[in-house]
């Protein structure tokens, strides 16, 4: 009892920064001037390192989870929430371009050259004419996040093999209160129609992840 009433503190906690940080720089970009929001997204800025904070924080649980889960004989469980750990402290990195900036270390020469930024990261590659962020990071992750949000929930309930797969893996699906809080803070997001407004969709995306990683929906097993 005690450990559920502490997630649901830092639930209401983490969800109620969230918001907090998205009705601040709406008011920066509405009612200051669009120059202090785009300090507030610039990179190493106030948004960027908390977003890269819960993404390692979303990667620590997967570690947690593989532990938890080592004497259990569920190998699957145990590539899932290996493979979360991997895909979200790949993502952390990334994002604060694995600390480049903070230590003062200088691209390669072929991140000078191909990097669209000139940064050590992948996202912003630019492979054959094609930038990297967008073609994958940015067109395929939103449908991915699209059936994840808004279809996962409804296939598994309706779907008996997508049901298995999802407990076979132990997939973690986000409860109602998730879903509520990812619907709420994208329209906070859109509302405020500046450049570079996606950062903040990328903090929304690493809060919410790491409270479905906490709480994850428990899907009825067949």
């Amino acid at each position: 009892m005690e450990t559920r009433k502490l997630i649901t503190s830092v639930e209401i906690a983490v969800g109620s920064l969230l918001l907090i940080f998205i009705a601040y720089g709406y008011y920066l970009g509405h009612f200051v001037n669009h120059e202090a929001f785009w300090d507030f997204v610039r990179e190493d800025g106030p948004v960027e390192y908390p977003t890269a904070l819960f993404l390692f924080f979303c990667s620590l649980i997967g570690v947690y989870r593989v532990y938890e889960y080592r004497t259990l004989k569920k190998p699957l469980w145990l590539l899932t929430w290996g493979a979360m750990a991997f895909l979200f402290f790949f993502a952390a990195g990334e994002e604060i371009s694995w600390g480049q900036r903070i230590f003062g270390i200088e691209s390669s020469e072929f991140f000078l050259e191909h990097n669209k930024q000139a940064e050590t990261n992948l996202h912003n590659l630019i492979v054959g004419g094609q930038n990297i962020n967008i073609l994958i990071f940015s067109r395929l992750m939103f449908v991915v996040l699209i059936v994840y949000f808004v279809f996962s929930h409804l296939l598994v309930k309706k779907v008996a093999f997508v049901r298995r797969l999802v407990n076979q893996f132990r997939v973690p699906l986000p409860k109602t209160q998730h879903l509520v809080l990812m619907a709420v803070s994208t329209v906070m997001v859109l509302l405020i129609g500046l450049k570079k407004e996606s950062e903040l969709h990328e903090l929304s995306f690493a809060f919410v992840f790491f409270l479905i990683f906490l709480n994850p929906f428990k899907v009825a097993e067949d």
